[in-house]
């Protein structure tokens, strides 16, 4: 029997995942789910050799991991990486069939949503906006980054995933808004409306991203960039470099957020301004038996405090 080692195969299957354009943070979230299977496995003295699992073994792993985690979306997450990896060795032609596929897991818990609240956005919207009038040169442009980041998520809804790979011809003014074209891997392209607050902020800000590129003698056409204090270092803005800038504005801002619930405030305003819900669901991305119902359930307990609207200029 051909000797398969467990780690060469994960890795392989990382390198697979990176280079089929999944994110960053993608690819290190299933590096580890997987590297705790493979603990599991030398822990418990267990052969590395893919093809001498056995199904028991597989079993116990499940044991192992409720008795670890308390959370059945814990469990299923690391139970849903394994089975990945299985489909994986599939399509390489290593397996026959995937073994995860018998095993049995609690159904996944949908989480509350934690929205960031409206009076926070806008506070984090003055403190960006008042950081680039008192700033001069890299620095007001990096405001203005921001800003066009905030705009994003919040007026648009994006995923990190998604503002990654905009670039600037992917924006059109039609009638008045610009309209950003969006070309999911597995669905047909579309096109997401932003508020007209966008319009100047992204005028004014196509002009100084020129003139830097200029300056830096840089050329790129992504919408968002990379720099140090010093110069633009590169076009586009990965998930990781996202997931840092919201961290620094949590903490200059005092007002903790991150993009994503930055984005679950903006799927609240969706709902408060009547999108239709097939809509909603495809700008979130998800299948049309994805329920809003934690979204709507919250808007009724209590609407003070998930009442959200557009931005001002």
């Amino acid at each position: 029997m051909k000797n398969l080692d467990l780690l060469s195969l994960q890795e392989n299957f990382i390198h697979s995942l990176a280079q089929s354009g999944k994110s960053f943070n993608t690819c290190k979230n299933y590096k580890t789910d997987l590297n705790i299977f493979h603990q599991f496995l030398i822990e418990k003295k267990k052969n590395l050799n893919i093809k001498e699992l056995t199904f028991e073994e597989l079993k116990e792993y499940q044991r192992f991991l409720e008795k670890k985690y308390n959370s059945p979306n814990s469990i299923r997450r690391r139970v849903q990486a394994l089975r990945l990896f299985f489909d994986y060795l599939i399509t390489i032609g290593e397996y026959d069939e995937n073994p995860i596929k018998k095993m049995i897991v609690s159904p996944k818990v949908v989480s509350l949503p934690k929205p960031t609240s409206f009076h926070q956005i806008q506070m984090l919207t003055e403190y960006l906006k008042q950081g680039f009038e008192s700033s001069q040169d890299l620095e007001k442009l990096l405001y203005m980054r921001n800003l066009i980041l905030v705009h994003l998520i919040y007026g648009g809804g994006f995923k990190v995933s998604e503002i990654e790979k905009i670039k600037m011809a992917h924006i059109r003014k039609t009638k008045g808004v610009y309209r950003v074209l969006v070309a999911p891997e597995k669905r047909e392209p579309y096109t997401v409306s932003l508020p007209t607050n966008f319009n100047e902020l992204f005028v004014k800000y196509q002009e100084m991203l020129l003139a830097r590129q200029k300056l830096d003698q840089v050329d790129f056409d992504h919408l968002l960039f990379n720099a140090n204090p010093f110069k633009i270092l590169s076009g586009g803005l990965s998930a990781r470099g996202i997931e840092i800038i919201f961290k620094e504005l949590s903490s200059k801002a005092k007002k903790p957020m991150t993009a994503k619930s930055l984005r679950q405030a903006c799927i609240f305003k969706w709902l408060l301004q009547q999108k239709p819900e097939s809509r909603i669901k495809e700008l979130m991305g998800v299948q049309p038996l994805y329920s809003l119902a934690p979204y709507k359930e919250l808007i009724k307990l209590k609407p003070g405090d998930y009442c959200y609207m557009e931005l001002q200029s």
